[in-house]
């Protein structure tokens, strides 16, 4: 081997000898840079690759480290790419699988030590409604899993759920707990506080009559809520118009933006009434000129109440019509029967009280009087016929027209017979023809005769009978108060107690008499009887008659004895 060729051989070798050290230098260096990672610790380390599986991380650690692919999803992440640094928490350290290493708990670990300085300063953090749950929602802090109670969700104890879930804000720590693991949060603390803030900016810069503008947020039966700018002032569905409203949604609806006046403001208690109608004239104020009885209008039903039916005459103004004032013969008529809310009706006016705020109105009045139309075609003696509709204990009732019925009182029925006796001839649906006697108007009555159809016997017996004429008749009846006496057909008189002679207190029922006509009433159709009259008469006459043909020298006693004989006989032939 030549000198040169071993110089070269040597030279290799040593060359290798040094190469040999120079890495078990670098090994040496590599592994005095490695770090040791413990159970707990917050590391940072970049990505060196990825795997269906895990992110695989260079920590400076003896080994790899490696964390769930699908962490990086669960914490809102977006999966890292090579050579990105992460900033992870060490799980595990060693065993086959190496380092084990966790985002989800590096983010929830950091969240704690906010929610902890939070605790400690009184700041709000951030978080995120997540969903409702019973009781109230979930809450994620930074990827921390906190509970709200749905009494501190907002100020407003009305506000709805589905504005709250998925929308971001400010929340106050009220109990926050490591293990076990427990955050309660509130929404409406440091909402309040800007409340407070706003509610006090408002009531140093606003006073009673101020007009305001603001945005309707939310509605109950009595009123409508109007945010003004971080204040919830109240307009009461009386406020909101000078019509007159049942509910605020007649007229307004959430989100709607209203023009208000200030009415009221209590600093103390924070509250604030506001009026619609203060900005508007009040249409009361024109009545008195533009409104008088007798006038005809039309408006719109507005109302149906039990007595009545509230008339919109135009915005503001309405008027009552009273149900007795809905038809002219319908007695007591339910108002819904004939009118709905929503009609547009004719009215008359009856009464204007301007101050009282009161007009009322008639819906009849607006229509002819039927009972005035019905006499223009049925004059008094004309004759009508029907069935008859229902029988009464004073009568029964004919129907004589649209809705109107006439009344046959049992007076009414027959010249012969007493009323109740002649009545229970008469039955329900039995047709019947009767004689117009009267229809008062003001009352509402028609007044029907049957026994009218045929000549009053009292009438035509009295054509040629008056006072003092003698008459003569049978004892129908004997009362204590006197006799009731037969003098025609359907004619009767009485005779009474006292103008009946001694002798003729034994009258019986048949006993023919003669009497004297001592009084007649025609309206009553009374006629009153005296056989004492009759006899004075009889007496006097005789006198007269037996004075003119005695003798002149006849004594008186004999001429009274002759006389009381003629009389005597009279007497005993009527017996």
């Amino acid at each position: 081997m030549s000198e040169a060729k071993k110089l070269d051989d040597v030279k290799e070798v040593q060359d290798a000898v040094v190469e040999e050290e120079s890495f078990k230098q670098l090994f040496e260096a590599s592994l005095k840079e490695q770090t040791e990672v413990r159970r707990g610790e917050m590391v940072d380390g970049m990505v060196v690759g990825i795997n269906s599986d895990a992110v695989i991380i260079d920590v400076g650690a003896k080994a790899e480290g490696s964390i769930p692919l699908a962490e990086f999803a669960d914490a809102g992440l977006e999966t890292p790419k090579v050579g990105d640094m992460v900033h992870a928490m060490v799980q595990s350290v060693g065993g086959s699988a190496g380092v084990k290493l966790s985002v989800l708990a590096a983010r929830k670990n950091e969240s704690w030590a906010a929610i902890e300085a939070a605790v400690e300063s009184g700041e709000p953090v951030d978080a995120v409604i997540t969903s409702e749950v019973k009781g109230g929602y979930r809450v994620n802090l930074n990827g921390l899993s906190a509970f709200m109670p749905r009494s501190e969700a907002d100020t407003d104890m009305h506000v709805k759920s589905d504005t709250l879930v998925g929308t971001s804000c400010k929340v106050a720590i009220l109990e926050a707990r490591r293990k076990p693991e427990n955050v309660v949060v509130s929404r409406k603390k440091p909402m309040a506080v800007e409340v407070d803030a706003q509610r006090a900016k408002f009531f140093e810069a606003r006073a009673v009559g101020d007009k305001v503008s603001g945005v309707v947020r939310r509605m109950a039966d009595f009123g409508a809520f109007v945010d003004l700018g971080g204040v919830d002032a109240l307009l009461h569905v009386s406020d909101i118009s000078w019509r007159r409203i049942q509910k605020p949604s007649e007229m307004l609806s959430v989100g709607q933006h209203v023009t208000v006046e200030i009415v009221k403001m209590n600093a103390e208690t924070g509250k604030v009434s506001v009026s619609m109608k203060a900005l508007q004239a009040d249409p009361w104020g024109n009545v008195a000129n533009t409104y008088e009885a007798g006038m005809r209008l039309t408006g719109t039903v507005r109302r149906l109440l039990d007595f009545g039916a509230v008339v919109e005459l135009e915005p503001g103004i309405e008027g009552m019509i009273h149900r007795s004032e809905m038809s002219w013969t319908k007695k007591d008529v339910k108002p819904a029967q004939l009118l709905s809310e929503g009609d547009v009706v004719d009215v008359a006016v009856l009464e204007v009280e301007a101050e009282e705020r009161r007009i009322r109105l008639s819906l009849k009045a607006v229509s002819d009087n039927p009972w005035q139309s019905w006499l223009a075609d049925h004059p008094i003696g004309s004759h009508v016929k029907g069935k008859i509709k229902n029988v009464t204990d004073f009568g029964f009732f004919v129907p004589v027209g649209d809705d109107l019925d006439g009344l046959v009182h049992m007076e009414n029925l027959s010249w012969e017979k007493h009323g109740s006796e002649a009545l229970a001839e008469y039955k329900k649906g039995q047709d019947v023809e009767c004689v117009v006697l009267g229809v008062d108007v003001d009352k509402q009555r028609i007044s029907l005769g049957i026994k009218q159809l045929s000549s009053d016997p009292f009438e035509l017996f009295m054509e040629n009978v008056k006072r003092g004429d003698s008459v003569n008749g049978k004892v129908f009846e004997v009362k204590p108060a006197g006799a009731v006496v037969e003098l025609a057909e359907s004619v009767h008189a009485f005779l009474s107690r006292r103008e009946i002679p001694r002798e003729f207190e034994e009258l019986k029922e048949g006993v023919e008499i003669e009497a004297k006509v001592i009084e007649v009433n025609r309206k009553r159709r009374q006629v009153e009887l005296s056989i004492r009259q009759q006899l004075r008469d009889e007496e006097r006459d005789a006198v007269r008659s037996y004075s003119q043909q005695a003798a002149r020298d006849a004594t008186p006693s004999a001429l009274a004895l002759e006389l009381q004989k003629k009389v005597l006989g009279k007497k005993a032939s009527k017996k």
